[in-house]
């Protein structure tokens, strides 16, 4: 998969850049977790961000769309396809709009 370049982004609290040495243990804990029938399965990933007060992972797909997931990761291999929970978006702006600036509100309260 193409490498994405992440450094333009401007991480807000909860979110964080997650290291490069940490991102292989993510996307094999994501693989893991995956059944058949679940909307990522079987598409390339490469995590390139964690939220710092749960489980969620952000996740780069590659270029065909959608491009970007969230995904909480339930650390157990999962039968039902909604699991783990998963939002897509189409690209590093939407979710920064729709995810990434809202989480940050919410947890600055």
């Amino acid at each position: 998969m193409d490498k994405l370049d992440i450094s333009h982004i401007q991480w807000c609290k909860p979110w964080h850049p997650i290291l490069p040495i940490r991102a292989p243990h993510s996307e094999a804990e994501l693989h893991r977790e995956l059944c058949p029938k679940h909307v990522l399965f079987g598409r390339p990933v490469s995590a390139i961000g964690y939220r710092q007060d749960c489980d969620d992972v952000l996740f780069y797909l590659g270029e065909i769309a959608p491009r970007f997931a969230v995904v909480h990761l339930t650390f157990q291999p999962e039968t039902n396809p909604k699991w783990p929970e998963t939002s897509l978006y189409e690209s590093i702006e939407d979710w920064v709009e729709q995810c990434m600036i809202p989480d940050a509100t919410d947890f600055e309260l």
